[in-house]
């Protein structure tokens, strides 16, 4: 990060996504009613500025020394009673140069950064984070593992309770029920919190929905009492965030017969998977698998309900960048971590996709996700 406010002459960071906060500090504050923010001052040490009431979560789980406070709250001692009059405090008054997530910070927030700093520019350095995130560590890598565990016990869990004669939402308990039973008895050191809003918080991310036939097509809908029956398309689908980091599992099922449209789809979308799957290697463009991919979809008669992606970036987000595009000139580099989700959806055809989160190694990629791959029927 001092890198990039050398190269951009910024003298200071004011980052409060949480997920970046979270990248930079490891503290997230699970409700952001109070933001948390991540302060980085040219020659100065890098701060966390936190509510009064957060005091406590912060000092115990951050990974930061200097951590300061704002607000009021029981005898903690603040800096001032706002986050913009702390900043005052914290960062010279005389900057030029304020970095911000345009991608993130809203309208007031800006002004509010303006009036306490009037000489400063804010520069955007949103993709200047994600492109620092792009890349895994070993310690990332190992939690997206953890996470994929979870999601896989998800995935194939409702998938059981579906074979058993239970309906969607059943079986999504079920699922969530093993995949927070297999926590507890993993991982229970790592927080399986999300990432809130002011307005909300996400005490727990293990998750698992799904959706049927038309459904499908609305890419994110909550599960209903249907029950399978002949000919269905159904989609059950997970998420799992273990100390911060989020994978994916999906898979579709067949019910019994299904139709000659959807039968095809099952295997165009397979075959494309493949073709994904045979050119993940670093130095491959993200644009070339999603081109490769929907060159197979065009071959069996789908050229009318191409997506726009087929996998995105997987991490603190769970859609995190990049995306698997057209006009995505991104190499492929070892560490990096994505979805290959190759799929079909429309109101006539219903959905096909199966997603698998892979991690791109020195010679090829690991497929974190480890749930079977071929035709799943029921």
């Amino acid at each position: 990060m001092r890198a990039i406010m050398e190269r951009n002459g910024i003298e200071a960071i004011v980052l409060s996504q949480p997920e970046n906060v979270f990248y930079f500090t490891n503290f997230n504050p699970i409700l952001t009613s109070h933001p948390a923010y991540f302060l980085l001052a040219k020659n100065q040490e890098p701060c966390l500025l936190v509510h009064c009431i957060r005091n406590d979560h912060a000092h115990e789980d951050s990974t930061m020394e200097n951590i300061q406070l704002y607000g009021a709250w029981g005898n903690n001692v603040a800096l001032s009673e706002n986050a913009n009059g702390a900043m005052e405090q914290l960062i010279a008054a005389d900057v030029k140069k304020i970095g911000v997530e345009f991608d993130f910070i809203s309208i007031s927030s800006c002004k509010a950064l303006q009036k306490s700093f009037p000489s400063a520019e804010l520069e955007d350095v949103s993709h200047d984070i994600a492109m620092m995130k792009i890349v895994k560590d070993a310690y990332e890598i190992d939690l997206c593992r953890k996470s994929a565990e979870l999601v896989d016990l998800g995935v194939s869990t409702h998938i059981e309770c579906l074979r058993k004669g239970m309906n969607e939402a059943e079986a999504c308990t079920e699922g969530q029920y093993r995949m927070r039973r297999a926590w507890h008895e993993k991982f229970q050191e790592y927080e399986v919190a999300g990432f809130s809003s002011k307005e909300q918080a996400q005490i727990d991310s293990l998750c698992v929905w799904s959706m049927a036939n038309e459904r499908i097509a609305y890419g994110c809908d909550c599960p209903r009492d249907h029950v399978p029956a002949q000919g269905d398309l159904i989609l059950p689908m997970s998420w799992a965030r273990v100390g911060g980091y989020c994978v994916e599992n999906e898979r579709v099922v067949m019910v019994g017969k299904v139709s000659e449209t959807r039968e095809r789809a099952y295997q165009a979308m397979l075959e494309a998977r493949g073709k994904v799957f045979s050119m993940i290697r670093p130095g491959e463009l993200f644009e070339n698998l999603y081109l490769s991919a929907m060159e197979i979809f065009r071959k069996y008669g789908f050229g009318d309900i191409l997506p726009g992606r087929c996998g995105h970036g997987m991490g603190l987000s769970t859609h995190e960048f990049p995306s698997v595009t057209k006009g995505n000139q991104l190499k492929l580099e070892p560490g990096m971590i994505f979805t290959v989700e190759p799929g079909l959806m429309s109101r006539e055809l219903g959905g096909v996709r199966h997603s698998d989160t892979v991690l791109v190694t020195d010679s090829g990629f690991e497929s974190l996700t480890k749930y079977r791959n071929d035709i799943i029927t029921i």
